[in-house]
């Protein structure tokens, strides 16, 4: 088994996540890890000879090689400043080729003064080796290593007279710690530039599952809070199953007592009494209509075309007391027809608007307005009933259409309306969205099914 897969896996990704991993490499192949390579590889060296020099110091007899390799330290030192505070520490490799240029030119000059002994060039081999660990590169290994020697044989060639040029060359290459530094250069270099490439790719792996699983666990939460309102849904609807035609029956009757009651009554005071006992009855029968509504999985018959602008004309006619003192803006493109349930479809702009005005009253605007406008959408017809009163707060926004749910205080107010009008939505193979400006404005977005008349004329809708 592969002790590291992740270059196997990316080749199974997509093109365009391949690319992206590319670019993902590159940028922390350039900008983080040539970097902190460099880094790492300039305290060692540092402190590598800091030590040579202290070493040298205790030697007296060796004062011209002190002052050479405090003047190699000195460089060595201004290097190391470069790289932390320009743009070096950026332009990976080329701190390396400073590096090995200032270490070679000082260990062959040491090279030619002893007349071509190993020695003075055996910390150049070792820097050397190291290279391939360093750059990472293949390519700049192979240079470096090119350079050097050519380096070696132009030393040599001044260092010893010719005739012994090649003999010496032939020593110190075939020199085991020699020969070993420039065969581990480039394996390492390969090597570790294969490690690393599969390092990042488990990097870049690991980072996108992480984004992938962070946006599966938003859509798991969205999800739980849908399915939390259709359980709720679902629950409300399996009580009304069971108990609203049990009400039904009862409250029909007693409705029946009082009309006939307030028929035969003849006292003024009891007339009033039944007349209010007949509201309260219709309230109650208004109620019990609307959970049956609600509760009904899909309507009982079939689909009718109308015309948009009708609905929403009759909604503001049956609301026009409500609307007092609002200007009502409809702005509906002429001819706009739906495949609908027209008396649920006109239940829905009926409770939208009454909502509006609720908010408007309670908002006191010097110009209150409602606008409702309708746009064709490829297939759908988007419908939006905006108002300019007090908005509504972000946190109410998520548990508007709840059942028994209410921002307003209004006892009347049961917390229904919204929610019916998502089931009628619901029915219509259509959607509701609700946004708002605390406040400023709400705006209720309605997108149904395009539904283009054909034939005779649109369904009128009283």
């Amino acid at each position: 088994m592969k002790l590291l897969s992740g270059i196997d896996q990316i080749r199974q990704l997509p093109a365009h996540r391949q690319q992206r991993f590319e670019r993902f490499y590159q940028l922390q192949y350039r900008y983080h890890v040539l970097p902190l390579l460099a880094d790492v590889f300039l305290i060692l060296a540092f402190i590598g000879t800091l030590l040579l020099l202290a070493g040298l110091a205790l030697n007296q007899d060796a004062p011209a090689v002190l002052a050479t390799y405090v003047l190699y330290t000195l460089i060595l030192t201004a290097l190391i400043v470069a790289h932390r505070l320009t743009a070096l520490r950026r332009a990976a490799p080329l701190i390396v080729y400073l590096v090995f240029f200032n270490m070679a030119a000082f260990s062959y000059l040491g090279y030619v003064a002893t007349g071509a002994t190993l020695a003075p060039i055996v910390g150049l081999f070792f820097f050397i080796s190291s290279v391939g660990i360093i750059t990472l590169s293949l390519l700049h290994t192979c240079v470096i290593l090119a350079i050097n020697l050519v380096l070696l044989v132009l030393a040599t060639a001044v260092a010893v007279p010719p005739p012994d040029m090649a003999g010496t060359l032939a020593a110190i290459l075939g020199n085991w710690l020699i020969l070993m530094c420039l065969l581990v250069a480039p394996l390492s270099a390969w090597f570790f530039a294969r490690f690393l490439r599969n390092l990042l790719a488990l990097q870049f792996l690991l980072r996108d599952r992480n984004r992938q699983l962070s946006r599966t666990l938003k859509t798991l939460e969205s999800t739980e809070q849908r399915l939390a309102r259709e359980q709720k849904h679902q629950a409300l609807s399996h009580m009304a199953k069971g108990l609203l035609h049990e009400i039904m029956n009862p409250l029909n009757c007693a409705s029946q007592a009082i009309d006939f009651a307030a028929a035969i009554n003849r006292d003024p005071e009891l007339a009033e009494a039944l007349d209010d006992a007949g509201v309260h009855q219709k309230r109650i029968a208004d109620i019990v209509s609307d959970l049956i509504e609600f509760s009904r999985p899909a309507p009982d018959h079939d689909r009718e075309v109308a015309e948009l602008s009708r609905l929403v004309a009759t909604a503001t006619r049956f609301c026009k007391h409500q609307l007092r003192g609002i200007d009502v803006t409809v702005d509906i493109p002429a001819g706009t027809s739906l495949a609908c349930y027209p008396t649920a479809l006109l239940q829905v702009f009926v409770n939208l608007l009454l909502n509006s005005a609720s908010a408007l009253t309670e908002s006191a605007r010097q110009t209150p307005e409602i606008v409702v406008s309708a746009t064709l959408q490829g297939t759908d017809v988007v419908v939006v009933v905006a108002d300019n009163g007090r908005g509504i707060a972000p946190d109410d926004i998520k548990r508007l259409t709840d059942p028994f749910y209410s921002t307003s205080d209004t006892p009347d107010n049961l917390g229904l309306g919204l929610s019916i009008c998502q089931t009628i939505m619901r029915h219509h193979n259509g959607s509701m969205t609700i946004a708002s400006d605390p406040g400023e404005r709400t705006r209720v977005t309605l997108t149904l099914p395009r539904q283009t008349a054909q034939g005779p004329a649109a369904a009128a809708v009283s």
